[in-house]
């Protein structure tokens, strides 16, 4: 989540959650940022409490935006996958979900880590196994597959 740089990498397709106040953390314990939300919206902030953008969902689909208000790409949900878009609209890899784990793919198909929710806390992954951070969930929340903006490192 350096930064919570938007599409950091947005080929790694790498999901977070979200609930009315999520924070994140990379995988040194240190803060990596929040999100909080508001209806449909939800707002991500850096571990510096600076903006970092937004995304709004309709139905299966979630727009992303940076922090400027410009489009960051989007995701759609079919099912148990999520496809992942950038901003150009061309394919920026997947996000299937199989019970309490989510594997993530590149746009090339290679992969790109995990996810793992442990009751109102995200584990991840990176695609050699190792540990990329931790999101925990505030009450009321539950996991939701995002893009890698969000994701810890």
């Amino acid at each position: 989540m350096k930064n919570l740089v938007f599409f950091f990498a947005l080929t790694v397709g790498i999901g977070v959650c979200f609930a009315d106040n999520t924070n994140y953390y990379n995988s040194n314990g240190s803060s990596a940022g929040k999100s909080t939300t508001n209806g449909n919206s939800t707002y991500y902030y850096n571990s510096n409490g600076s903006s970092a953008g937004k995304s709004t969902s309709n139905g299966n689909t979630t727009y992303f935006y940076n922090s400027n208000g410009s489009s960051a790409g989007k995701a759609v949900t079919n099912g148990n996958t999520t496809y992942f878009y950038n901003s150009n609209g061309s394919s920026a890899g997947k996000a299937v979900t199989n019970g309490n784990t989510t594997y993530y793919y590149n746009a090339n198909g290679s992969s790109a880590g995990k996810a793992v929710v442990n009751g109102n806390t995200v584990y991840y992954y990176n695609s050699n196994g190792s540990s990329a951070g931790k999101a925990n969930v505030g009450s009321g929340g539950s996991a939701v597959i995002l893009p890698p903006f969000l994701r810890p490192n």
